[in-house]
């Protein structure tokens, strides 16, 4: 019976049991198609799971991310997971950098203490923003059935995409974010009507919503974030999100501070503690933007094909 290695890791987890879970297959000699990686995805049922399907010199490595759906160009903890799998399994001495080539675009990987990984962040840099359509805080508090005194209008409303379009939205206090319940029926008529839905956006991909206040739980945390989406056809949130975070970060740099350095707790709603690194900078329109965090080694096996 044929059999691939796999690895089941905690991304963006101060310590096992947090932050966000990944699956990583370990396929260099091709042995899936794509039917078979996308029903493996939906088998393992997390928000993702990737497929190591080259090693090539330099560091680099091909890679492919699923969602239980479908196929993504890029995500962000599928690509910090993969590659401390990569470091720690695959390489005979962990480096200080190496590269992630994706669907969407090549992912540079920094990892901060090689000589210890498993306490080590690693940072990716991301592509360069895009900076789409605002929306008023009016709209999305009438369609989405959030209440308008809790969006924070000191700040805009944006849909940015680095690979995956969010909407990032501003809100006033830990209390506002806490009680963000939205209506999947709200919600996908939301994104319909903005050609933004898997059947009618040009990616086929849903744009998703990203909220955050500057209220924390933790002392020492700059952000409190929560990212909500339709996948599989039901509202779900994530328990942290590299994409949508990096996205968040590019709206900061364009917003707030041409410099910004800031912790972001994510997945604390819903019991996944997560923290993300945020460090990014904006020079004459060069967005220069870095997600991090550290992983933590769940399990691995045998996945027999």
């Amino acid at each position: 019976m044929n059999g691939i290695k796999f690895y089941i890791v905690d991304v963006f987890a101060t310590n096992k049991y947090e932050g966000n879970q990944l699956a990583v297959f370990l396929d260099v000699n091709n042995q899936l198609s794509d039917q078979q990686m996308q029903q493996i995805a939906r088998e393992i049922n997390f928000a993702e799971t990737t497929f190591i399907n080259e090693i090539k010199a330099d560091f680099r490595f091909v890679v492919r991310i699923f969602t239980p759906e479908h196929e993504v160009p890029f995500a962000g903890h599928p690509s910090l997971g993969t590659s401390y799998i990569i470091a720690k399994f695959i390489l005979s001495e962990t480096p200080d950098n190496l590269t992630l080539e994706l669907s969407h675009s090549d992912i540079a990987i920094s990892i901060l203490e090689p000589d210890n990984l498993d306490e080590s962040i690693l940072f990716m840099r991301q592509s360069q923003p895009e900076f789409r359509r605002t929306f008023t805080k009016d709209e999305v508090s009438k369609e989405l059935e959030i209440s308008v005194n809790d969006i924070d209008d000191s700040l805009p409303i944006q849909e940015i995409s680095t690979g995956l379009p969010y909407i990032i939205i501003p809100l006033k206090s830990l209390t506002a974010i806490n009680r963000i319940k939205l209506n999947y029926e709200s919600f996908r008529e939301f994104l319909l009507a903005r050609n933004s839905y898997k059947t009618n956006s040009l990616t086929g991909h849903s744009t998703s919503l990203f909220f955050f206040t500057k209220e924390t739980y933790e002392i020492g945390n700059t952000y409190n974030t929560r990212m909500l989406l339709i996948e599989n056809n039901k509202l779900a949130e994530d328990a942290a999100t590299g994409s949508a975070n990096g996205c968040f970060l590019a709206y900061l740099l364009r917003h707030e501070h041409s410099e910004i350095k800031a912790t972001s707790e994510q997945g604390f709603q819903i019991d996944r503690k997560s923290y993300l690194y945020l460090d990014g900078k904006v020079e004459n329109g060069n967005y220069e933007i870095n997600v991090g965090g550290r992983t933590k080694l769940i399990s691995e096996g045998i996945w027999y094909i």
